[in-house]
């Protein structure tokens, strides 16, 4: 999150895809920035009751004016249509995964149900301050244990931006910083009759980097082709 929150304002106002905001609104949310990091700090830092109002003063000051537009917080592409999650087509995906014969092939427990976003475990993880911990110290363990990474972001998406990720893992402290940030980012190519130029990538040892062009949060919803030849 300390580094994810710098770069909220240029996806709002610098994308590929042309500003959501106007500049004066991304610059009162760059504004905000230094009092949010701060706060983060402190967070990391240890004290956890700034985990919470962290989270609440920096969604407030650099996310919510995003939310006010209506506009897709996961694809800024589009308008918000379809209820809070912004897709028409989350009802019938929940109705797909809770259908017997789906839960009984997924080998799924029968008395669950399930929800793409509970909104109960979500509140209850915010007033946990989770959203703000530093769980990105989990990864250069397994990098130094040789478990392969890889961070992967729609440049489309906003809540999840992949300039925001894209920084944070340069700035990610682990044996290989050095010669990750040293790599050259390369064009991705999907395999198929004709290679597709889908995204493009950072890599060194094991941890990479991923861009997906002309994909939004749910990256397999807006181009399953290319997602498919990245998972195998």
């Amino acid at each position: 999150p300390l580094v994810q929150y710098k770069y909220y304002p240029d996806m709002a106002c610098n994308s590929s895809y042309g500003p959501v905001l106007d500049i004066s609104t991304c610059n009162e949310m760059r504004d905000a920035y230094a009092t949010c990091a701060k706060m983060i700090k402190r967070c990391y830092d240890g004290a956890t009751t700034t985990c919470l109002t962290s989270s609440m003063y920096c969604n407030k000051h650099i996310v919510l004016p995003y939310y006010s537009t209506n506009r897709n917080p996961y694809d800024v592409r589009k308008q918000c249509d379809g209820g809070d999650l912004c897709y028409p087509g989350i009802d019938d995906i929940e109705k797909y995964l809770n259908r017997g014969d789906i839960r009984e092939e997924l080998g799924a427990n029968p008395w669950l149900r399930y929800r793409i976003c509970n909104t109960q475990v979500t509140f209850r993880f915010q007033m946990a301050g989770d959203l703000m911990k530093p769980f990105h110290i989990l990864l250069p363990p397994l990098l130094d244990d040789g478990i392969r990474i890889l961070i992967y972001a729609g440049d489309a998406d906003f809540i999840c931006n992949w300039i925001g990720n894209d920084a944070w893992t340069k700035e990610l402290d682990w044996s290989g910083k050095q010669g990750f940030n040293d790599a050259k980012t390369r064009p991705w190519k999907v395999k198929g009759d004709k290679s597709v130029y889908a995204g493009e990538s950072r890599t060194y040892k094991g941890l990479t980097f991923l861009r997906v062009f002309e994909a939004g949060h749910m990256v397999p919803y807006d181009q399953p082709r290319s997602s498919l030849d990245f998972f195998n």
